[in-house]
């Protein structure tokens, strides 16, 4: 197994056909099948399975998807931190802080404020990506902090805390005609779920605590990569879905959305701050007064927020 095995992998997992992912990694069809079968070899498990239509992960491949991301992230990293070994030190007042992008919002506002306070710092440098990528960014000292959605196994050289967690919301278009049901199985079964992609944080956790237990999952899907992406379709009419409250700030007033009461749904998404174990003195002076403000933030909007305000009630 090599980094061009778990590419391809994820590539035919990602395109749901082994001729879109073949294009995806640049190889012809016939040698993306020869490396899966390599692999499901080696694992002692089928991967994917074959349909006329593509092909769609099993149990095994699902398991497996997650742990291929892991890896070949963690790899990638490491050969960009080994490229960078004759590259220059960073100068002492620059910083990099990594932000999921369901909280950029949240977030920047508690960084500007607290930048006016820090004439240490002079040059910050702000990306976004999904939890894992930051959380591996930060162990490889690419990132000095990252704001994630999702805690994973022990990484070495990082350590977390929790700043906040938000209820999760049901949420659809603020349309008359938008079809009101009474339960969760009933939209389940009737109106279109847009959810995140499979192995996010937020999905995962819509799929183990709410679908499994219920053994039931959405008739109709749409898959989307982020969560503006959702904000922008519900409004549109396309679907329903669920959002942690946070994710909806500021200026959910203004937007065609409206929170669908279900009793049968109380999950809550929780938020953390990752960032080295060994922090230098400069971090030290940064990092708790930008928690202390981001929590500050967060409480302004729970303050003018009607999202929060009902949901909070549950």
């Amino acid at each position: 197994m090599d980094m061009l095995d778990l590419k391809v992998f994820i590539a035919v997992a990602e395109n749901g056909s082994m001729r879109k992912g073949a294009q995806t990694v640049a190889l012809t069809q016939p040698a993306v099948s020869l490396r899966i079968a390599g692999l499901e070899s080696e694992l002692n498990a089928p991967l994917f399975l074959r349909t006329r239509s593509g092909a769609l992960l099993t149990e095994a491949g699902r398991k497996f998807y997650f742990y291929a991301q892991y890896a070949l992230s963690a790899l990638e990293v490491g050969q960009q931190i080994v490229r960078q070994t004759a590259a220059p030190s960073p100068m002492d007042g620059h910083l990099s802080i990594g932000i999921v992008e369901s909280l950029t919002h949240v977030m920047l506002p508690a960084i500007v404020q607290t930048t006016k306070n820090q004439d240490a710092i002079s040059t910050w440098k702000i990306s976004t990506g999904e939890s894992l990528d930051l959380a591996l960014r930060v162990t490889s000292g690419e990132l000095d902090i990252a704001f994630i959605n999702h805690l994973f196994a022990p990484l070495p050289h990082m350590a977390t805390v929790k700043l906040f967690e938000e209820p999760l919301v049901f949420i659809g278009p603020k349309q008359p005609g938008f079809p009101r049901f009474r339960s969760l199985s009933t939209y389940l079964q009737e109106v279109p779920f847009i959810l995140l992609k499979r192995q996010m944080p937020l999905r995962e956790l819509l799929e183990n605590r709410l679908f499994e237990p219920l053994r039931m999952h959405p008739r109709k899907l749409i898959e989307v990569d982020t969560s503006s992406l959702i904000r922008q379709m519900v409004a549109q009419g396309s679907g329903c879905s669920f959002l942690p409250v946070s994710s909806l700030w500021p200026g959910n007033h203004e937007v065609p959305i409206e929170r669908i009461p279900l009793d049968e749904v109380c999950l809550k998404q929780k938020f953390y701050c990752a960032y080295p174990l060994h922090l230098s003195d400069q971090l030290q002076q940064f990092l708790q007064p930008l928690k202390t403000q981001i929590r500050e933030q967060v409480r302004d909007f729970r303050r003018n927020d009607i999202f929060y305000s009902a949901s909070a009630k549950k």
